[in-house]
């Protein structure tokens, strides 16, 4: 089984990458509206309605967008950090308890046959982390918004398969 990926969006206009398996479908961050973030998915040919969950690295706006319109849509578990969910939780408007997910920065969480290592960052955020997905022996590395590639950070994504870097 094959791991797909792709930047739906990179700026600070709105960001979004999806990554996915024939079994798992990860959406990461939201950064857009919730109609610009299903064209975009219809380009790559994605239902968002298959969609396992929503990954988010931090609460900037570019980042966030069309979160909170996006889970409540389809139904979608959103996992972020504690510092994360408190800095972004009046921004993304109501969600069920059923929908809201600690993913607390430095573990790995196994969406699926995805597994997903989180790591911190410097960025001007309450506690921006990305991530690095493992599946079948293959590493994605996702680093973006990050003032600079610290000691740590560089040995959590060293030999990645494909970096994503912003």
């Amino acid at each position: 089984m094959t791991l797909h990926f792709s930047v739906l969006a990179s700026g600070s206009t709105g960001n979004a990458f999806y990554i996915g398996t024939d079994k798992q479908k990860l959406l990461v961050d939201a950064g857009l509206s919730g109609k610009q973030l299903d064209n975009l998915f219809q380009k790559i040919n994605v239902d968002p309605r298959e969609l396992n969950g929503i990954l988010v690295t931090h609460e900037h706006s570019d980042h966030i967008k069309g979160l909170g319109i996006l889970a409540r849509k389809y139904n979608l578990p959103i996992y972020a950090n504690e510092k994360t969910w408190a800095a972004m939780e009046h921004q993304i408007g109501k969600l069920t308890t059923d929908q809201k997910f600690i993913f607390e920065m430095e573990t790995v969480k196994t969406f699926g046959d995805i597994e997903v290592e989180s790591f911190g960052v410097s960025h001007d955020a309450a506690e921006p982390m990305f991530y690095l997905f493992h599946h079948n022996e293959k590493k994605v590395a996702l680093v973006t918004d990050t003032g600079y590639v610290s000691e740590r950070i560089k040995k959590t994504v060293e030999n990645a398969d494909a970096y994503i870097f912003e």
